[in-house]
């Protein structure tokens, strides 16, 4: 890589991970070109020059979550590791920075692919845990990528509850929610 190469590469990934900063703190919907730039300490023109806003709030979205993503482990710990995290309170951002994503997904040709790539990450994640959890033993799982189909849709409904705030339902009953789905799944 010459100098010209790491110059362009390190300011790049200065602007994407002062704006993943950025959407962390304040979401995606409040998010600003400025305020990226404020946290990178750059001017607009250098952010201009790397990214169009739409390619830079989407990766910088998608890096957020590609720190999140599940270490491979033993299936039996990896489900547990999911479903006892899914609601925990520090969940919360990513639940929200999730949900504004797919809105603004609807129109936003570049975030709607971030979150394709991110959501078949996690979907292929959890079916492979559960498909190595059925050839190890832990469980029978007659489909592994239904179930996980399923377990994710769940976990979002269940998700957006909390989010909202419109029900009764705690973080504890949403995982007892969960773990309950899972059982059931999994015989």
């Amino acid at each position: 890589m010459t100098r010209t190469d790491a110059g362009t590469a390190n300011g790049a990934r200065l602007i994407r991970d002062a704006a993943a900063d950025v959407l962390r703190d304040v979401g995606l919907q409040a998010a600003t070109t400025r305020l990226v730039t404020d946290r990178a300490g750059v001017g607009r023109g250098l952010l201009n020059h790397y990214f169009r806003w739409p390619e830079l709030r989407a990766l910088a979205w998608e890096a957020i979550f590609v720190e999140v993503e599940g270490q491979e482990t033993a299936p039996a710990r990896a489900l547990e590791d999911w479903i006892s995290t899914a609601f925990a309170p520090e969940a919360r951002a990513y639940w929200r920075l999730w949900l504004e994503a797919t809105e603004i997904a609807e129109g936003d040709p570049e975030m709607a692919a971030a979150l394709g790539r991110v959501q078949g990450r996690l979907l292929r994640g959890l079916t492979d845990s559960l498909a190595r959890g059925q050839t190890e033993g832990c469980w029978r799982c007659v489909d592994p990528a239904a179930t996980a189909l399923r377990l994710t849709a769940l976990q979002d409904g269940l998700a957006g509850l909390l989010l909202a705030g419109t029900t009764d339902l705690s973080p504890a009953e949403a995982e007892a929610h969960l773990r309950q789905a899972f059982a059931l799944e999994t015989g």
